[in-house]
Parts: structure tokens; C-alpha cells; sequence
């Protein structure tokens, strides 16, 4: 079957991933937020910012899905199409990651141990600090595509996910220290306490997971020529 000129010349989706990752990047970056209401006690605030999450992950999906549709089946593109739709699910997640930290602070109140908090936010910027770094690698697509995926540029953009890499097991050495604050604590707080505090520190970590999966996608990217 022929495939129609036009229909090869469409211009590659992959620049456009930066809108969704912005998207993105604007709803995790309401976790300090979340965090600092949570460990202030100010239930009324943390309540409201976690709409606000859910509305800035529900534009979050609306940019993934515009982007799905602007990938023709057949197209060249400079990337393996399933690894190209692995990269927008791994932003998506990050986002999905964030509101789910929302809904789990709001579904009821949380004792928050002395020890705990002031890891808690290190733990929060230690996240943020590799969605940023994700953002950044993501950022330059464009500026790789046109370079052919090669030369200077892709050695800068290689070590962008290696730093990634580095930054997500900080975050994990800091969830770690959390957990361990949070069980020297069980005797001061309730054993349904520990088992939500668990998952809120288990799904804050996942952001970072999905952000170095957006690099390590970004690498593969990266390492194949077109």
C-alpha cells in the first residue's frame, strides 16, 4: 500500500514532549506545599492545594493526550515509537505520583513525629531536585533532534541522566532515613500511623523512580542514531 508523502512529512511529535513535561512539572511542584500544610497542621490548606493538584494533573493528562494524537502510526520518527510512548508514560506518571500523595495526606488526619519532619521536606526537595533534572534532559529534544542525536550535545544530555541517576539515589537514601525516623516513632503515633506514613513516603519516592525512568528513556533516545 502506498503511504502519501504528506503523511511521512508530519512533523515529528517529540519537541512537543516539553509541554507536557512543563505540565508536569507544575503539579509536583506543589508538593512543598502539601508538605508544609501537613507539618503546620493547616488541614483547610492542605485540602485546597490538593484540588489544586488534581486539576493541574488533570491538565497534565489533557497535554499526554494531545500529544498521543499527534503521533501519526506511520511516521518517521528519529525514535522507536513504543519508546517514545514508554517516555510520555513516565511523565505522566510523575504527575500521577503527585496527585496520589494529595489524595493519601487528605484522607485523614496525620501525626506527624518531630524526627520526621524536617526529613520529610529534605526528602520533598531531593525529589523536586530530579524532576527538575528530568525536565531539563527532556528540554532538549529539540536541540538533539536537530543535531542528529549525536556529537556535543548528546554527550552533555549523556551526562544529564547520569546526574539524574545520582540525584534519584539521594532521594532513596532519604526516603530510607525517613522510614527509619518514622518506625523509631511507632510508639509515639498509631499502627495505622505508620502503615499511611509508609505510603505517602513510598509514593513520594515514585516520583523520583518515574523521573530517572524519563531519563534513562531520554538515554536511549540518545545512544540510537537515526
Amino acid at each position: 500500500m502506498r503511504i502519501p508523502l504528506a503523511n511521512l512529512l508530519v512533523r515529528s511529535p517529540l519537541p512537543q514532549v516539553g509541554t507536557l513535561m512543563v505540565a508536569v512539572q507544575e503539579c509536583v511542584g506543589q508538593l512543598p506545599s502539601l508538605i508544609e500544610l501537613l507539618i503546620a497542621g493547616d488541614r483547610p490548606g492542605l485540602e485546597r492545594v490538593a484540588r489544586e493538584v488534581s486539576v493541574l494533573e488533570g491538565s497534565a493528562d489533557t497535554a499526554k493526550n494531545d500529544l498521543r494524537t499527534r503521533i501519526p502510526v506511520r511516521l518517521f520518527l528519529p525514535v522507536d515509537r513504543r519508546d517514545f510512548l514508554r517516555l510520555i508514560r513516565e511523565i505522566d506518571a510523575i504527575a500521577n505520583g503527585a496527585e496520589d500523595v494529595g489524595v493519601l495526606l487528605t484522607l485523614r488526619e496525620y501525626e506527624v513525629p518531630e524526627e520526621l519532619a524536617p526529613l520529610l521536606r529534605e526528602l520533598v526537595i531531593a525529589v523536586m531536585n530530579v524532576v527538575t533534572a528530568a525536565a531539563e534532559l527532556v528540554g532538549m529534544m529539540d536541540e538533539l533532534m536537530g543535531a542528529g542525536f549525536a556529537g556535543k550535545v548528546a554527550e552533555i544530555a549523556m551526562a544529564k541522566a547520569d546526574a539524574i541517576g545520582r540525584l534519584e539515589h539521594e532521594a532513596d537514601k532519604l526516603q530510607d532515613r525517613c522510614a527509619k525516623a518514622l518506625f523509631r516513632a511507632e510508639d509515639q503515633i498509631s499502627a495505622v500511623s505508620v502503615f499511611m506514613w509508609t505510603k505517602v513516603l513510598n509514593k513520594i519516592g515514585s516520583i523520583a523512580n518515574h523521573a530517572e525512568n524519563v531519563g534513562d528513556l531520554s538515554l536511549i533516545h540518545i545512544s540510537e542514531p537515526t
